[in-house]
């Protein structure tokens, strides 16, 4: 009996350790070049277009395929990429941390956010993770409304505190399962981007549309749902960083050819952001 009891303790400690390191590696990693309060700008001491991408993990990239990696190395000089994308944000977190981003001093910006304003409005499980984590506080509800605020907010503060050419992104898919309740209000979210960016005469990239357009064209019958969405992060995370398999090889597994977990993205995914953005930058030349 004692050892089967010393078997059992150890597996569980080594689940333990593996979901704290995990843990860490998700909740608490951040990108190389992000932005941080009271730094010198790096790009502004090298003498190079400063680039700041703005998200949430999408843009962030550590559990999935990073689209800000693949633009720098498709553009390299003269530019210098920020990756301001948190795991997690939404809205509300991006607001809040604004002050980092606009001291940059950017020449261009990205904005990419609004996934998980969506995901919590859509997924219990993803709210009461985002109150867990302190991404948004226990009196506040994610609606479509507060989303319009924020969203607003962020832009005007972008465009009035900045010098920077801004580029405003609609949400990417949310499963491949184009009819789901996720897609259909990241629809509405993103018709009010395309809005933003036409009052406010700024660049509209319409990832949304690309990724749609080619699910379209390559119609499938898909082995999960948007219900397994929390399941599949963790697999794939799982399985990327203990098991070593890259993020197209998961993505495969899983049965879909954007996303391995219906939130983020494999290469062709990711570079459909990037190409979007890399065009933008090179006629904003």
């Amino acid at each position: 009996m004692s050892v089967f009891l010393i078997v059992v303790g150890s597996l569980l400690l080594l689940v333990f350790l593996i979901y704290k390191y995990l843990e860490r590696k998700i909740r608490y990693h951040r990108p190389d070049h992000f932005p941080k309060k009271g730094q010198v700008s790096l790009a502004e001491a090298a003498g190079k277009k400063v680039v700041v991408c703005v998200g949430d993990s999408i843009t962030h990239g550590n559990v999935s395929v990073n689209y800000v990696d693949m633009l720098e190395r498709w553009l390299g000089e003269p530019y210098f990429f920020y990756n301001a994308g948190v795991n997690s944000d939404l809205s509300y977190t991006v607001l809040a941390r604004l002050d980092e981003i606009i001291a940059t001093k950017p020449d261009y910006v990205t904005l990419l956010i609004g996934t998980n304003d969506v995901n919590a409005t859509v997924s219990k499980a993803a709210l009461n993770s985002y109150y867990q984590f302190k991404k948004i506080a226990k009196n506040v509800t994610p609606d479509y409304e507060g989303y319009q605020r924020n969203y607003t907010e962020i832009v005007r503060r972008l465009t009035t505190e900045t010098n920077a050419q801004i580029a405003l992104i609609s949400l990417p898919i949310m499963g491949e399962d184009l009819q789901n309740e996720a897609n259909a209000k990241a629809d509405r979210y993103s018709a009010f981007i395309k809005q933003v960016a036409e009052r406010e005469n700024l660049t509209y990239l319409p990832v949304r549309e690309r990724m749609k357009e080619f699910l379209q064209q390559h119609p499938k019958k898909l082995k999960y749902t948007y219900d397994d969405t929390l399941k599949l992060v963790y697999m794939s995370v799982v399985k990327h960083e203990i098991l070593g398999q890259d993020w197209d090889k998961i993505c495969l597994s899983h049965g879909m050819d954007l996303s391995q977990d219906n939130l983020h993205f494999n290469t062709r995914g990711a570079a459909m952001i990037a190409s979007l953005v890399e065009s933008w930058l090179k006629k904003s030349e």
